[in-house]
């Protein structure tokens, strides 16, 4: 069996590996991070829309190959069809291509000094007692041992590293998620859509991200309230669309997307877990892309500074969780309260809710952000049933 030594090793190339080996790479040690697929990038699980701080927050530039459409507004439909459309000076979105940006975020890693090794899974971690040491993996069919200093697990919700490391085996709540590209179209290019209400995914959203005036991803997530597959609620509301009568589906997918909020333990003696394997992703959206982009860089970072120092013991490691929070941890905990409180909204009720929503009010609870004073702006303005609904979540 080949057995090769570094300082920091992180399995899983997607936003949050690469970022994390390109800051430790920057940090000055000997990075190797690997990707069980042949390119990292493909294949592609994600309805590939990100704002432009997380595409800078990554290093590269809004602009094509990277991107592929840009978000001047996103509507959000009511069950009965009543619209709110968002805006924000301070903000902008974008589809991505998500294989050539996680292409590049991964050619990156490799320009600032760490090792990138393709075909490569990882099949577990390597401990001498309570400490992880390093990973067992098969690269093209042969074992091969990898020893470290730290171990980050970007590997995904199903994170074999976060599993065989002894940590929480899955996540409380979750988002099962079907998505078909679709061809053909004829779209009014500038607009996401994101489609609420059971009638179309129970305890999630459907979305609409353009790629092209002729191109769309177009998929739903469903939570603990549906009573079918994912992809049956997707065929039914593509179904109802006038505009997607005639397309021809150019893909198929669908994915996990963890929404219980950050797991209690991210951390332990030499090893560090991000992005979907650490459930860093905002609840309200299922958005992960920034966040995994941010904690990897934070993780990588304190990853070199800690083998650098000769102390890689969980405590030392942990002041990643506690920087990734002061970013990210309030966030993220109150947009996981307004999934809780939403669970409570009927389809009636959401009709309700969104003729007394403003554009800030979705903005802010979509992202986590300003919670607690845009639910009591809303309790002055809504009928006596949405504010007990809305009083259950202030308490």
């Amino acid at each position: 069996m080949d057995t090769t030594q570094c300082d920091v090793l992180i399995v899983g190339a997607g936003p949050g590996g690469s970022m994390a080996a390109r800051a430790a790479a920057e940090n000055g040690v000997d990075v190797i991070f690997i990707e069980e697929h042949p390119v990292a990038g493909t294949p592609v699980y994600c309805a590939e829309g990100l704002s432009v701080g997380g595409i800078e927050a990554g290093g590269l530039k809004a602009v094509p190959p990277y991107v592929m459409q840009q978000t001047l507004k996103a509507r959000v439909i009511a069950p009965n069809g009543i619209t709110v459309d968002l805006t924000s000076d301070d903000w902008t979105g974008y589809t991505l291509d998500r294989q050539v940006f996680d292409k590049a975020l991964a050619d990156n890693a490799e320009k600032a000094g760490a090792r990138l090794m393709t075909n490569t899974r990882a099949t577990g971690v390597i401990m001498d007692g309570s400490r992880v040491v390093g990973v067992k993996a098969i690269r093209e069919g042969e074992e091969i041992e990898f020893i470290a200093k730290v171990v980050i697990g970007a590997d995904g919700h199903w994170s074999i590293i976060r599993r065989s490391a002894g940590l929480d085996r899955y996540f409380k709540d979750y988002v099962t998620c079907a998505q078909y590209q679709l061809g053909g179209l004829d779209m009014d290019v500038g607009i996401s859509e994101f489609w609420i209400g059971e009638k179309y995914a129970p305890g999630g959203y459907a979305w609409v991200f353009l790629k092209s005036r002729e191109v769309a991803n177009v998929g739903l997530g469903v939570r603990r309230k549906h009573t079918k597959p994912p992809i049956e609620y997707l065929k039914e509301f593509i179904a109802q669309d006038p505009r997607f009568r005639n397309a021809k589906i150019l893909k198929k997918n669908g994915g996990i997307c963890p929404v219980c909020g950050t797991l209690d333990k991210i951390v332990a003696d030499g090893l560090m877990l991000v992005g979907d394997a650490a459930g860093q992703l905002i609840p309200m959206t299922g958005a992960g892309i920034h966040c995994a982009i941010e904690a990897g860089k934070i993780a990588g970072r304190t990853a070199a500074e800690a083998v650098k120092e000769g102390n890689v013991s969980a405590k030392r490691l942990s002041a990643y969780r506690v920087e990734f929070d002061k970013q990210w941890g309030k966030r993220i905990k109150d947009s996981g309260k307004v999934v809780k409180m939403l669970d409570k909204f009927s389809d009636d009720d959401l009709n309700t809710l969104s003729e007394v929503l403003t554009n800030d009010d979705v903005l802010s609870l979509a992202n986590g952000t300003n919670v607690s004073a845009t639910l009591v702006g809303l309790v002055k303005r809504s009928p006596v049933k949405i504010i007990r609904l809305i009083r259950a979540y202030l308490g």
